[in-house]
């Protein structure tokens, strides 16, 4: 009797759908570097700009590099006569308020969100729809009367009260953020924590809030940033010499020309610090085995 031939492996459609993968990939891999250039495009005019001495739209070198533009901003030149009080003052603004915004933001949206994430309180579901509706109302809606109210109480120029409101425009969108961080914290510490006798606010200090700490990393990082680049909010609420950084860079165009060279400077220095802050945060905002071996059974 004859031998039966071995059936035939189907190897052409499966070269045919590694072929098709290949494709597919080289696709995205071509509309990322798109996308990437896109983005760096921009920065990498920011950034030649800055050292340039004659800086334009273009990316040319007139005048030769220089470091002229970033003295300039802090003496002796018509970029630190046309800022005032100078970069420094407007520096320490901006670090003040994104500060303080930060902390209260913090504090009280970890104290916000404990009890909504642990207590089923009537309408709790109500309260956390709410905050995400609050959380998307434009900015605009609400700081007009909120300068009719800053005058009548007389709070107009004040920092801290700036930085206050700040704070609470943050809160809904961090509040939320703070009731999904807390809601995976596994509830059985906090029930260990309680057998050994310790109270509500000794298991949120010593053992929720350590347990939450990325969460409130991602907090304070959004709450900084968002703070540090608000310009609308210290505008309306802030006079000379009290202006942040955010406000102070206006003061780079003029009605006619504008000093490219300066705003490039000005913009990267602008921009060191969230940065700076973000590689120092982003050591301990990972992890996502952090509740891993907490818990056993």
């Amino acid at each position: 009797m004859a031998p039966t031939a071995p059936a035939a492996h189907p190897a052409r459609p499966r070269t045919m759908r590694r072929a098709f993968r290949r494709h597919e990939r080289a696709i995205w891999h071509a509309v990322a570097l798109l996308a990437g250039a896109l983005f760096f495009i921009p920065f990498i005019w920011l950034i030649l700009t800055a050292f340039v001495r004659y800086g334009g739209l273009d990316l040319g070198f007139a005048g030769g590099l220089t470091f002229g533009n970033f003295t300039g901003l802090f003496h002796g030149s018509a970029i630190s006569d046309a800022l005032g009080e100078g970069v420094g003052a407007a520096l320490l603004n901006s670090l003040y308020l994104s500060t303080a915004t930060t902390i209260v933001t913090t504090a009280v949206a970890i104290l916000a969100g404990y009890p909504l994430a642990r207590f089923r309180l009537p309408g709790s579901d109500a309260i956390v729809y709410a905050i995400v509706f609050v959380a998307g109302l434009p900015i605009i809606a609400i700081v007009i009367p909120t300068y009719d109210l800053f005058v009548a109480c007389g709070f107009v120029g004040s920092r801290l009260w700036t930085a206050l409101f700040m704070a609470a425009t943050s809160l809904p969108f961090s509040v939320w953020i703070a009731r999904n961080f807390i809601d995976a914290v596994p509830v059985e510490l906090e029930e260990a924590a309680a057998t050994e006798g310790a109270g509500i606010l000794a298991t949120l200090r010593y053992v929720t809030v350590p347990l939450v700490l990325p969460g409130a990393l991602v907090i304070a990082l959004y709450t900084f940033i968002q703070s540090w680049s608000n310009f609308f909010v210290p505008f309306i609420l802030l006079d000379s010499p009290k202006l942040p950084a955010s406000v102070t860079i206006y003061q780079f165009f003029g009605q006619n020309t504008v000093n490219y060279g300066g705003v490039a400077a000005f913009s990267l220095l602008f921009s060191a610090l969230p940065a700076l802050l973000y590689v120092v945060l982003s050591k301990w905002g990972g992890g996502s085995s952090i509740f891993s071996g907490a818990v056993k059974g």
